[in-house]
C-alpha cells in the first residue's frame, strides 16, 4: 500500500533526475537526501509497520520483522510526510542511536534525522566531520550545553546540534520547506501539473 503511492510521481523523478546538480545532496552512509522512495525500500528494506506487527501478533513472534535494516513505514496524513520511516537499529560513528527517521515527500527522501543518546555527541559529531568536512557554521555552547554546527550546499543542509538529553542531527533537502507548503495548499508538484 504504501509503496503503491509513490508510482504517480514519476514524472517529477524523471524532471530531477535530468537535472544537472552543481552538488550531490548530503547523504549519510547509503541514506541520502533526494533518493526516491522507491530505491531506498530495495536497499534499506522497508517494511510496513502495520503489516509487521499484524504479522507478529498472527504468529506470535517476540518482535516484528523489520527487515535486515531494521525500518518500519508508514503512511502520514500531515503536510511533512506522505510516508515516514523509523530505524531503532541503524549506528552512527559506532555509536548506538536512539532513531533514525526518514521523511518522505512527493516521492523522494526531503528530510532525515539522527538522534542519540547525549553521552554520544562526539562521536557523532566525529561521524559527520569525517564525510562532510568542517560545517561551514558552528554556534559557541551555551553555559552546560553543546555546540551546534551547520554545514549547507546547493541542495541540502545538516543541522547538529546536542539537548539536555539527546544529540540531534538533521539533513534536509532546500526544497523541503515549499514542498511542504505545497502539500499544505493541497497542490501538486508544479512539473505535474
Amino acid at each position: 500500500m504504501i509503496f503503491r503511492i509513490y508510482r504517480r510521481w514519476g514524472c517529477l523523478l524523471g524532471l530531477m533526475l535530468a537535472a544537472p546538480a552543481t552538488a550531490e545532496p548530503y547523504r549519510y552512509d547509503d541514506v541520502r537526501l533526494g533518493a526516491s522512495f522507491t530505491r531506498l525500500a530495495h536497499d534499506l528494506d522497508f517494511r510496513d509497520i502495520h503489516a509487521a506487527i499484524a504479522a507478529q501478533n498472527e504468529k506470535q513472534l517476540a518482535k516484528p520483522d523489520l527487515g535486515k535494516r531494521g525500518y518500519g513505514c508508514a503512511r502520514r496524513d500531515d503536510p511533512y510526510a506522505d510516508v515516514a520511516c523509523v530505524s531503532h537499529d541503524e549506528r552512527v560513528g559506532g555509536a548506538e542511536t536512539r532513531e533514525i527517521r526518514l521523511h518522505f515527500l512527493d516521492g523522494v527522501l526531503q528530510q532525515f534525522s539522527i538522534t542519540a543518546e547525549i553521552r554520544y555527541f562526539d562521536a557523532v559529531m566525529q561521524a559527520l566531520r569525517e564525510r562532510h568536512g568542517v560545517p561551514q557554521q558552528t554556534e559557541p555552547a551555551p553555559a552546560g550545553g553543546y555546540p551546534s554546527s551547520v554545514w549547507r550546499n546547493d541542495e541540502s543542509r545538516i543541522i547538529a546540534y546536542g539537548g539536555k538529553d539527546l544529540v540531534f542531527v538533521a539533513f534536509e533537502l532546500v526544497g523541503y520547506a515549499e514542498a511542504v507548503k505545497r502539500k499544505q495548499g493541497g497542490g501538486q508538484p508544479p512539473e505535474c501539473r
